[in-house]
């Protein structure tokens, strides 16, 4: 069976991908422009982990993808860090086509065999920021808000089709997101989480695949993955 992993060149979504490869999934990765990084991703799972791996930029087109896709992970996204006076419209446009039209074209695609085969797992990959919001961050903080809310709609109307639908509300996570903070900033940031800590790609990677592997959710779950944030 194939899992779909969107912004899978980095981050996050890179380490989705080595721990389903690691479990022998067949996986579609994705990546906005980074193909060259994303082929050395790929190049490296086929060799470590004897799988199938397929990559392409930007939207997936339907014809493109193979019948038994199991999994899909809406992984890709933008963050932006400004004030909302400060905020271009062609910024907000971007953040806004990476964060819900990606998700909603690719999701399209991808729906469209799950309903077919009467099963899968659609796994949204969303931010606290989502449901309590976070300064200097509105834009990012509504698309995901637009996430969650996206979320527990397709669960109710891909239920009958034996499609789960869930989202993860991740906390501090040590990728490029965050790399507006340094210095001091990130110190103090970093002092007021749980632990004292970011988690890495890698650590929740691990939980999203656990959860989802063993069925540890309810359809519609908006799943809160908070080391600490308020």
């Amino acid at each position: 069976m194939h899992v779909v992993i969107t912004g899978s060149s980095r981050g996050i979504g890179k380490a989705l991908a080595y721990k389903f490869a690691q479990h022998k999934y067949d996986l579609i990765l994705t990546c906005e422009k980074n193909i060259d990084l994303l082929n050395e991703v790929k190049i490296d799972i086929e060799q470590k982990f004897e799988v199938k791996v397929h990559i392409y930029t930007g939207v997936i087109n339907e014809e493109c993808l193979p019948d038994d896709i199991y999994i899909l992970i809406n992984n890709a996204g933008k963050s932006n860090y400004q004030l909302i006076q400060d905020i271009s419209y062609e910024e907000y446009k971007n953040i806004i086509y990476s964060n819900l039209d990606y998700t909603f074209l690719t999701t399209k695609s991808v729906s469209k065999k799950m309903i077919k085969n009467k099963q899968g797992v659609i796994v949204n990959i969303s931010s606290i920021w989502g449901i309590i919001g976070a300064s200097m961050e509105s834009i990012y903080s509504m698309t995901k808000g637009g996430i969650n809310a996206f979320t527990k709609s397709l669960a109710k109307e891909l239920q009958e089709s034996g499609i789960d639908v869930i989202a993860f509300a991740l906390g501090a996570v040590d990728t490029d997101m965050n790399n507006h903070l340094t210095g001091t900033d990130r110190a103090d940031f970093i002092r007021k989480l749980d632990g004292g800590k970011m988690w890495t790609s890698e650590e929740v990677a691990d939980k999203i695949h656990n959860i989802v592997t063993m069925k540890r959710y309810t359809t519609g779950d908006i799943i809160e993955l908070n080391n600490g944030l308020k």
